[in-house]
């Protein structure tokens, strides 16, 4: 919940591989699951975090703010705020979220908005009840977007350099408020010494605890495994530092490892492909597949080619996604005999990339 310095993460993320079944079929497997799933599982061994079942972010919809008038001095501050929203973005288009799949299926977070504002200046030092309020205000005046259906809005505040929390030693932290309509709006604060690194680090502690416990009800340390007060999270006994695409992140408690990780991508050669599963479809007829846990980090493209010679065209198909949680997709298949004929089939899958 708060971070008093730095910390990291190493590998993770252990799904299950992507299965295929047939629309409405319970349980009937038609083909042997392909792969790649994700990133190989670690060692494991007795877990540090346990779930309590409050809320998560699944799939966060980052609102990144920079308030105050520093943001826009001349000459601009160090780090800018463009710097800091593009090591923000390097973030979470990389690897590092990916680790938080094992934590209830959590995805990675996406910047949804990225906001200079100047019309007020935080106080220095400043509380939590200061940053609940200035956010509360900018969302009644339209600067900010409001509560959204799924409640997956984070709203993270980055200070002006040398701006600091009345709490001495607090340098980030999360929490929530509750807004007039009873929706939880959860939000965390970041202060910023002038260094990027040490920015990016706090930014990246306070993101991944936010997904996986918004609330203290969520992600939690079972007795023991944290030493301070307040919400015990995944970030707070892993005060390293590690270097992920070029920005520093701080590490993360992973179940699976059995340890603090920031998780890299595995060593793949793109394109993959391969046959996901076959079938027959009957004479003017429509079936329809489903194949699932397929993580959302790769870019899977699906043709479908009819195994039975034939004159003309024989068969269509139309692909849809479902997203059933933050780290995995389903592709629904559905294929069209367009013959009086029976048709065999075969569906593949082609993985261009990340």
């Amino acid at each position: 919940m708060k971070t008093a310095s730095g910390s990291s993460a190493a590998l993770a993320l252990s799904p299950e591989v992507p299965g295929v079944k047939t629309a409405g079929v319970t349980g009937k497997v038609l083909a042997k699951p392909a792969g790649p799933a994700g990133f190989a599982p670690g060692a494991g061994g007795a877990a540090k975090f346990q779930d309590s079942g409050g809320a998560v972010i699944e799939i966060g919809k980052l609102q990144l703010i920079f308030w105050g008038s520093a943001w826009n001095s001349n000459p601009p501050p160090s780090p800018t705020s463009g710097q800091v929203a593009g090591a923000v973005e390097t973030i979470l288009h990389g690897s590092y979220m990916t680790g938080l799949a094992q934590y209830r299926q959590i995805g990675r977070a996406y910047r949804a908005g990225s906001y200079v504002i100047t019309s007020s200046n935080p106080p220095n030092p400043f509380t939590d009840s200061d940053v609940a309020n200035f956010i509360s205000t900018q969302i009644n005046n339209g600067v900010l977007p409001g509560h959204d259906f799924a409640n997956q809005n984070l709203y993270l505040v980055i200070m002006p350099k040398g701006v600091n929390n009345q709490n001495s030693g607090f340098i980030g932290e999360h929490t929530y408020y509750t807004d007039g309509g009873g929706n939880r709006v959860h939000f965390g604060w970041i202060t910023n010494n002038g260094d990027i690194n040490s920015v990016t680090s706090v930014f990246s502690h306070e993101l991944v605890e936010s997904c996986t416990d918004p609330e203290g009800s969520a992600i939690l340390g079972v007795a023991g495994t944290c030493s301070q007060g307040g919400w015990c999270e995944i970030g707070d006994v892993c005060y390293v530092n590690s270097v992920l695409d070029g920005v520093t992140v701080q590490k993360y408690y992973s179940n699976v490892n059995s340890g603090c990780i920031a998780p890299v991508y595995p060593a793949l050669n793109f394109p993959i492909h391969g046959t996901q599963f076959t079938g027959t479809i009957p004479a003017n007829t429509t079936e329809r597949w489903f194949t699932y846990n397929w993580p959302e980090i790769y870019f899977v493209q699906w043709e479908v080619v009819p195994t039975t010679p034939g004159a003309g065209p024989q068969i269509s198909y139309r692909v849809q996604v479902e997203r059933p949680n933050g780290a995995y997709l389903t592709y629904w298949i559905s294929i069209t005999n367009l013959t009086n004929q029976p048709v065999s089939i075969e569906a593949h899958y082609n993985i261009l990339g990340r």
